[in-house]
């Protein structure tokens, strides 16, 4: 390889370095929420609320760290970056909604209502492929088998997912 293609081959990796890094956030986010407390409504309410805001911190690390990630050496690797935040910012903007909503709940009928909406988010969050798009780019896909961060995020050998559960 020319010392150009070894710089571009070096550009490209850290820029999925610290893409990983980024939606590394998130997986840290989800691996500390806490559990929804069913003993009471009250207790469902406050701690869906609390996972909620765990979440929406997640996200908001998440998309500061996509904002900040230089320009992509990649054409097709912005088209991901900026097709990962609109979805990041939609999960986010419906978890602040529905947070809202919990801690706005006055009423059992209210609070339960409100939890009810919790459940948009989770699953969105559980769905997310967090390397979306680095398989079909291959400079993405050779790039991310060299960055640490992306390798600790598949280091299961499967691909960035959240498990969704049963």
């Amino acid at each position: 390889m020319s010392a150009e293609e070894i710089q571009r081959q070096d550009a490209v990796t850290a820029w999925a370095d610290g893409y990983c890094g980024a939606v590394s956030e998130l997986v840290r986010s989800v691996s500390t929420m806490p559990e929804i407390d069913p003993s009471t409504p009250a207790q469902a309410s406050r701690t869906s609320s609390e996972l909620l805001g765990v979440m929406i911190g997640g996200l908001d690390r998440t998309l500061q760290r996509l904002g900040s990630l230089g320009r992509a050496p990649v054409t097709a690797a912005e088209r991901m970056k900026a097709d990962a935040v609109a979805t990041y910012t939609g999960i986010r903007d419906r978890a602040v909604g529905a947070k809202n909503q919990l801690d706005a709940a006055t009423t059992t009928e209210a609070s339960t209502a409100a939890i009810g909406a919790v459940r948009g988010p989770l699953e969105e969050i559980g769905r997310l492929d967090l390397l979306a798009g680095f398989d079909t780019v291959p400079e993405l896909r050779q790039a991310s088998a060299r960055a640490g961060r992306c390798l600790q995020l598949t280091e299961q050998g499967g691909a960035a997912r959240f498990d969704p559960g049963p």
